[in-house]
C-alpha cells in the first residue's frame, strides 16, 4: 500500500516539476570572484529617504562558459574570504617554485582548489567536499569550514585509537 502511495506522490512530483530526468553530481569551479555593494536611494512622501543595498557578484567568464550558464541563471555558491595568498598567481616562476616548497598541506590544497597553481603541481591535492553532521565533525575534532587534510585526519583517528590512551 505504501508503494502505491509513493508511485502517487512520484507523479504529482513529476507533473509540478517535470519529468524526472537522472541526476548527475553538481560540478564544483573554483573562482575568484568580486563582491560589489550597489546603494539605491529612494525618496519617500514623508520627505524623508531610505537606501537600498544590493550586493553584485561578478563571476569570470571562464567559469560561466565551463558551467554553461546563460544570461540571468542560477549559480550555487559557497563563499569564502580569501587570505592574502589565494590572490598571488603560482603558475609562473618565482612563486612556481616557492608554491612547490610551502609547508602546509592545506594551504597549498586552497590555492589548487581556486586555479592558482598548475595542475601538475596539484596532482597531490583534490578538495573533496564531505557531508557530515555537526556532531560527527566533532567527534572528529573537526570545524566545519576549517580545512584538514587527510593525512591529518588519518593521524587524529590513529592517535583516538591507540592502545593505552584515556
Amino acid at each position: 500500500m505504501r508503494q502505491l502511495a509513493r508511485e502517487d506522490e512520484r507523479e504529482e512530483l513529476e507533473e509540478v516539476l517535470g519529468p524526472a530526468e537522472p541526476l548527475e553530481p553538481l560540478e564544483w569551479v573554483p573562482v575568484v570572484a568580486s563582491l560589489g555593494v550597489e546603494r539605491k536611494r529612494v525618496r519617500l512622501r514623508s520627505g524623508g529617504e531610505r537606501v537600498y543595498e544590493g550586493y553584485r557578484v561578478r563571476v569570470p567568464r571562464e567559469a560561466v562558459e565551463r558551467l554553461g550558464l546563460q544570461d540571468g541563471g542560477t549559480v550555487l555558491m559557497l563563499l569564502a574570504r580569501p587570505r592574502w595568498y589565494h590572490l598571488l598567481d603560482y603558475r609562473e616562476e618565482p612563486l612556481r617554485s616557492r608554491f612547490r616548497e610551502m609547508r602546509r598541506p592545506w594551504v597549498k590544497a586552497e590555492i589548487c582548489l581556486m586555479g592558482g597553481a598548475r595542475e601538475e603541481d596539484c596532482r597531490d591535492y583534490r578538495i573533496v567536499p564531505v557531508i557530515a553532521g555537526e556532531d560527527e565533525l566533532k567527534a572528529l575534532g573537526l570545524e566545519p569550514g576549517r580545512p584538514v587534510t587527510l593525512r591529518e585526519l588519518v593521524e587524529r583517528l590513529r592517535e583516538k585509537t591507540r592502545p593505552g590512551r584515556e
